[in-house]
């Protein structure tokens, strides 16, 4: 709902946007989202299903986004892939009892608001405005159809609401922010002495028994990578395309199928002029009649629409233009100005009508019939439809077929002969994968790894690789881990000795230091019998910047030092040096003022906090009461 004419005013221009996508949309988003028979489900929830391809899908997504979060240290074979087939088919789940529970309370969101929503993102904007070919393009990269975009948005924005009014609900009490603003602006005296593990480090001399000892015990991490190299017979759907023939009469029958829904569906084109007298603070409705009157007498007396709406119009997008507001759609405006539009003639102008944003005068400037494309400009494009549905199907059935005659084989060559496939080769790589497409990809380096494939020399099940294509793989030689030899590894285990005694030595003499001060030294007798430097006493805070992190968070954790006297402990620097710590004193911190920045900020943490657990817990009690449902062969 606007709240009032003056928003509903300076909103007009982007109703008027709205109606270009909404006519748009009816002329494009004539898409389906009707269930495929092809598509076999992999869980239903209360009786509504979620189906191979949304699973398939969504798997797809989550191995992007780790892809992309990971960088050059993703590592393909740490994904367990039942552990993320089931995490992901469980958000899927969750998704679905959330969606049903906003539509059982009477959650959603009406399609001017989805409309409108769709204009203001600034994903789909060029120059500040809405830009339509921006709008399909996006849409379109993401693999969606207008009409699936709408339904994504709309579901996601519902989701977002639930959240945050379930989230929304909590709140915290003031001793709550007191006790936890105290405890994070509490401050501590420490000193320290480092360690030098450099030092230590470039005195030790491994010796080579050391040397032989320490690789016959460590043979697992010296050995070389296991690596296989695989033949496959891959499926591919977009190259089915190309090798297909239309038939002419089904484009012929395709394209006559489309003008009926044009004809059905498509509203006709009107361009529309208005005259709007504003209402609300600085008018009333009756003051606005009375103009509305004043610019009908003058338009009978024979003045110009667009004269007049430039003199008395509010809206100064539309008065600038002479009231032009362009193309309009039904069911943008209202009822009223629909009903009035639809009841003039090209040329006729309206009495002044009462509508959502004021009275207005409309003059309905051309009414047209929606622009049919000609056969020959959609033959193509439904030449390549009719190829892609065709496609389709011959991808479903030769990929069954694929999977069931190479179950039955010893090998690749009895599906690639009777399927017409090329046997292709791929490798070596290692259990990390490898550097091409077909390597790299979780699904073949999971199947050339697995037991049946490596150890038994089958050949491995049908692979998805995405909804176009598909593959079945079998290993063609497969190089088992072998010891690498001393003298290849010798320099690295030397390092290693170094790194592992030194660490031992700083250990046990910070061990030691801790001893002594525990035992009544004072750090000064400490530093001076192991020519050491102690740093200058310092208060710190749990953010303080020039304190390495490790001794940082490891002071926050010591206990409280009695009166007069200190607490000890040592911590492990990033650098491999080893810090003795002497925390001296604490200053508790003091609770901030009611209603600053800071308290307020504070109380949105710790609430966001409380919320996300209440937020799970209702996710929770709605599991406990539905019906769910998970199709055996993909549990």
């Amino acid at each position: 709902m606007l709240q009032s004419m003056r928003d509903k005013a300076k909103s007009w221009v982007t109703f008027v946007v709205v109606g270009i996508i909404a006519f748009m949309m009816a002329i494009t988003g004539l898409e389906t989202l009707a269930p495929n028979p092809n598509n076999p489900n992999v869980a239903s929830v209360n009786g509504e299903d979620i189906t191979r391809a949304q699973l398939t899908q969504s798997l797809e997504q989550q191995r992007r986004m780790l892809i992309q979060q990971m960088g050059d240290q993703f590592d393909p074979s740490l994904i367990d892939e039942k552990q993320l087939r089931e995490s992901v088919l469980q958000s899927l789940i969750d998704r679905s009892l959330l969606l049903q529970e906003a539509k059982n309370g009477g959650m959603g969101l009406g399609q001017k608001e989805l409309d409108a929503m769709i204009v203001r993102m600034p994903e789909f904007q060029q120059d500040g405005k809405f830009d339509q070919d921006r709008f399909m393009m996006m849409v379109r990269s993401l693999g969606m159809s207008p009409a699936q975009f709408r339904v994504l948005l709309s579901d996601e924005t519902v989701l977002q609401q639930i959240q945050a009014g379930v989230a929304g609900s909590e709140f915290v009490t003031q001793s709550e922010i007191n006790r936890l603003t105290a405890l994070e602006s509490q401050k501590r005296e420490i000193t320290w002495l480092t360690l030098d593990v450099a030092k230590v480090r470039d005195s030790i001399e491994p010796t080579e028994d050391q040397v032989k000892s320490y690789y016959e015990a460590h043979r697992d991490q010296y050995m070389t990578s296991e690596q296989v190299e695989i033949s496959f017979v891959e499926m591919d759907r977009a190259s089915m395309v190309e090798d297909l023939e239309v038939d002419e009469q089904a484009v012929q029958d395709e394209y006559q199928r489309r003008l009926q829904d044009i004809e059905e569906n498509a509203a006709d084109i009107q361009t529309v002029s208005t005259i709007l007298i504003q209402t609300g603070d600085q008018r009333s409705l009756e003051e606005a009649r009375k103009i509305a009157a004043e610019v009908e007498s003058r338009l009978k007396a024979g003045e110009a629409f667009a004269r007049l709406a430039e003199e008395y119009s509010d809206d100064p997008v539309t008065s600038a233009k002479g009231g032009d507001m362009g193309q309009v759609q039904p069911g943008i405006f209202g009822d009223t100005f629909d009903e009035t539009v639809a009841s003039l003639e090209p040329g006729q102008v309206s009495r002044p009508v009462e509508t959502d944003f004021g009275v207005q005068i409309i003059k309905l400037t051309s009414r047209e019939k929606p622009v049919i494309p000609s056969f020959d400009e959609l033959k193509d494009e439904i030449a390549t439809g009719l190829k892609a549905q065709e496609a389709e199907t011959i991808y479903l059935e030769k990929t069954r077929k694929l999977a069931d005659i190479s179950f039955e084989a010893s090998d690749l060559a009895q599906p690639a002969e009777q399927l017409g496939l090329t046997i292709q080769t791929a490798g070596p790589f290692t259990r990390q994968g490898g550097s091409t497409d077909v390597t790299s990809n979780a699904k073949v380096i999971a199947a050339a790894f697995s037991d049946d494939v490596l150890e038994l020399g089958a050949n491995s099940e049908l692979i998805e690789l995405s909804p176009e294509k598909a593959m079945v793989l079998r290993v063609k030689k497969h190089l088992k881990p072998e010891l690498r030899p001393m003298a290849e590894v010798q320099d690295s285990i030397v390092q290693a000795l170094k790194i592992e005694e030194a660490r031992e030595q700083l250990v046990k003499r910070a061990e030691a230091l801790q001893a002594k001060l525990v035992a009544g030294d004072t750090v000064k007798q400490v530093a001076e019998s192991e020519g050491l430097n102690w740093t200058e006493a310092k208060t710190i805070a749990r953010r303080e910047q020039g304190v390495p992190q490790p001794l940082l968070i490891e002071s926050f954790k010591m206990p409280h030092p009695e009166d007069g006297k200190s607490s000890y402990a040592s911590v492990e620097l990033s650098n491999g040096d080893i810090a003795v710590v002497a925390l001296s004193k604490v200053v508790e911190g003091k609770p901030l003022e009611a209603d600053t920045a800071s308290n307020r900020m504070m109380a949105s943490y710790i609430a966001n906090g409380n919320g996300r657990n209440l937020f799970t817990e209702y996710l929770k009690s709605l599991k406990e009461t539905a019906k769910v449902k998970i199709t055996k062969q993909e549990e």
